[in-house]
């Protein structure tokens, strides 16, 4: 799915970029960026991310994350909705504008959660432990684990003594 970001609009919604940003725009545009990042790994989805700015001047930024600068972002992100693309933006205008060009619209802030849940399922996903890979009785028959975990005790304390 392509989806298609309000940049500021979306950066003004959310508390924690809204903090970032205070600092100064460059530093709020890539905090936004960095979460993005995140979301999409592992994802097929084609993320642009549309920022008021001068000139209409584009580029890459990471993880395949397009950006792009526009001298009315509103214009910009309604000209770029089309049927089968994601429209992300609490702007009611945008939201009109996109919806009567076919595309599905969404708030910021239900997005932002979207994203929020996406991250936190990636940093607390448990590591998968390895699998034997034999489940077969001739393991058991021929390998005592206990055994060899106790001989190798003994080895030790013996060793310890001397």
């Amino acid at each position: 799915m392509d989806i298609i970001i309000d940049g500021y609009n979306l950066i003004r919604q959310v508390p924690a970029l809204l903090n970032i940003e205070s600092r100064t725009l460059e530093a709020g545009r890539e905090a936004l960026l960095d979460r993005l990042f995140l979301y999409k790994c592992g994802r097929g989805d084609e993320i642009t991310v549309i920022f008021d700015g001068p000139g209409n001047r584009s580029y890459f930024a990471r993880g395949g994350i397009r950006v792009q600068f526009a001298p009315s972002a509103d214009t910009a992100v309604i000209a770029r909705a089309a049927p089968g693309t994601l429209v992300v933006s609490s702007d009611l205008e945008v939201q009109a504008g996109a919806g009567r060009r076919g595309a599905q619209v969404q708030g910021s802030v239900q997005f932002w959660q979207r994203v929020r849940a996406a991250i936190e399922r990636r940093r607390y996903r448990q590591p998968q432990r390895p699998r034997p890979a034999s489940y077969g009785t001739w393991d058991k028959a021929y390998w005592d684990g206990d055994c060899e975990e106790e001989n190798y005790r003994k080895g030790k304390r013996r060793r310890r003594r001397r």
